[in-house]
Order: C-alpha cells, then structure tokens, then sequence
C-alpha cells in the first residue's frame, strides 16, 4: 500500500514536471552599457561565419559610448549555446561591445526585428507553443494510464485484505 501511495505521488510529480519546469540558458550573465567599451545603435549589414565565429557587419545610426565610424564589424560565437548572441540581417539592434565582441551576455537589445526575422519569430513561437502542449498531454496521458489500474482495483485488495 505505502509503494502504491509512492508510485501514485512519484508519478503525479513527474507529471506536472513539463508544466511547472522554467528553460536552462547556458549563459547566465549581467552585462550592459556600463561593461561597454563601445555601445551603438545600427542595423546589420551582413553577417558572415567563419571558424567558430560570426563576423557582423553594422552600419553605425547612432553611438552611445565610445567611438565609432560609419561601419563597425564586430564579432561574437556562431551558436547561442557558446553565448553567441544571433543577429540578422536587416535588424536593428543595440549593441554593447568590448575589445570588438560581444555576445549574449553583452546586452544586446533588438529594436527593429527585419521582415524576415520577424516571420521567423513567431513561427518558432508558434512552434514551441504546439510542441510544449502535446508534450503535456502526452505526460497526462501517461500519468492518467498508470494511476487507472492502481483506481480501479477493489478497496479490499488496496488495503491487503
């Protein structure tokens, strides 16, 4: 009886695990205006990866810190998972650099999403609102399959008798 109860409160708190879990960032970092050597606002150009890296070419609107031509190429890691903040052709960013990097950790800002990035966006969001809900019903599904039989049985064979 005591493993029934465990089984039912073990599946219950695995079930509600997809529902109640917040996302892991590799990157967790505080960073901004104040670390800055160089702080812009401008829009991309091109972007162009290389070896591990992504070199991003900006056309320069405005300069918040330091100083700046008319182009400024920057570069960062070419994938969010070693802290390489993606930036798109067209956008409009805010952009805080040191030493000509930057990064996730950087406090970049997208002002202006480009026409394409901004389709982009929200079929991904779209895409992981799908895939998050059939996800939870897959996990209920479960739960429900396996606590049915441990519910249905007679109260006299639950209680050992």
């Amino acid at each position: 009886m005591i493993v029934r109860r465990l089984l039912v409160l073990l599946l219950l708190v695995i079930g509600l695990t997809p529902v109640v879990a917040s996302p892991a960032w590799a990157c967790s970092c505080k960073a901004g205006l104040a670390d800055a050597e160089l702080a812009f606002d401008g829009v991309v150009r091109s972007v162009s990866r290389g070896k591990g890296v992504e070199h991003v070419r900006f056309a320069v609107e405005a300069v918040v810190k330091g100083s700046a031509g008319a182009e400024v190429t920057l570069t960062t890691s070419d994938t969010e998972a070693a802290c390489g903040y993606r930036f798109h052709e067209g956008g409009r960013y805010r952009v805080h650099a040191v030493a000509g990097t930057t990064s996730l950790c950087s406090g970049n800002e997208l002002l202006v999403a480009s026409p394409t990035q901004s389709a982009r966006v929200e079929r991904a969001a779209s895409d992981r609102t799908q895939v998050f809900w059939v996800a939870t019903g897959v996990v209920v599904l479960i739960v429900s399959a396996a606590l049915t039989p441990v519910l249905r049985q007679p109260k006299t064979r639950r209680l050992g008798r």
